[in-house]
């Protein structure tokens, strides 16, 4: 990101001076939130070694309020200055996943269920999302493509059938199905009905009316507790606390990540402002 973001140099900052200024300044929130990035800031000021002393006044995971200081700078300020559009999307990114997974895990958590990632994880930002997620209190239980089998209808339709996907993905995988999970996202009861009792680990309920989800679960009798994913957390009911599920995703969280503001002030005394 940072190779994308200053390319040969940042021909600002370089030409406004010959030569890298001293500078001292700090990082504000201009946000009331849950504060998360500063492992991923930490990486981004190594490269800077001695030039440039950071002091952090807060940690992930630590509640802010507007005009709070998140850490304080001194040394070469063009290291500053060239990265901070990044420095502002970490933690503006970050923070608002924090914050937002933290309001959608505590409702979960007082309904007894978890919050675990939606299908809608942003694609290479998820690196910075799961720590942000998790800062929150969400669970994040799938990293990349590798690490179980996922199947969704566009998976089923491309094999056949359910039933074609599920023979051949046994085959292919042989004695590691013991430690290899296979999870099946399905879109409608009817789908459910089909798959509930086939060879699974889970199953993802994904898209369902609220009608559908009351006859999953007062009619349908799952087999295995599946993954509940609901549009919006203002979609989780009452009622659904009593439901045989544990996890719970919620998709805005991934779809309408609001960023949260933040400021990088310089403080060097022999500035003129105009």
């Amino acid at each position: 990101m940072q190779s994308i973001e200053l390319g040969p140099g940042d021909l600002t900052t370089e030409t406004i001076s010959p030569y890298a200024l001293h500078s001292e300044g700090s990082a504000i929130a201009l946000f009331d939130g849950l504060f998360s990035g500063r492992e991923a800031l930490e990486i981004l000021f190594e490269e800077s070694g001695r030039q440039l002393a950071v002091e952090w006044k807060v940690c992930s995971g630590d509640s802010v309020k507007t005009g709070d200081v998140l850490f304080e700078f001194n040394g070469n300020g063009a290291d500053i200055l060239k990265n901070r559009r990044l420095i502002h999307w970490i933690i503006g990114r970050m923070s608002g996943m924090s914050t937002a997974a933290a309001t959608a895990s505590k409702l979960l958590k007082a309904n007894g269920k978890g919050l675990v990632q939606g299908i809608s994880e942003n694609p290479i930002f998820d690196v910075f999302d799961e720590l942000a997620f998790e800062t929150g209190g969400g669970i994040w239980k799938r990293h990349g493509l590798t690490d179980s089998i996922y199947v969704t209808q566009e998976h089923i339709r491309y094999a056949g059938s359910i039933d074609k996907c599920l023979s051949q993905l046994n085959q292919e995988i042989g004695d590691t199905r013991k430690t290899l999970k296979i999870e099946i996202e399905v879109n409608t009861t009817e789908q459910f009905k089909r798959i509930n009792e086939m060879d699974y680990d889970t199953l993802h309920l994904v898209g369902l009316t609220d009608d559908d989800i009351r006859n999953v679960f007062e009619s349908l009798n799952p087999v295995k507790k599946p993954i509940l994913h609901l549009a919006k957390l203002g979609d989780f009911k009452a009622h659904y606390a009593d439901y045989f599920f544990k996890y719970c995703a919620i998709e805005e969280l991934h779809r309408n990540l609001e960023l949260l503001d933040n400021r990088i002030v310089f403080q060097n005394k022999c500035a003129e402002l105009f």
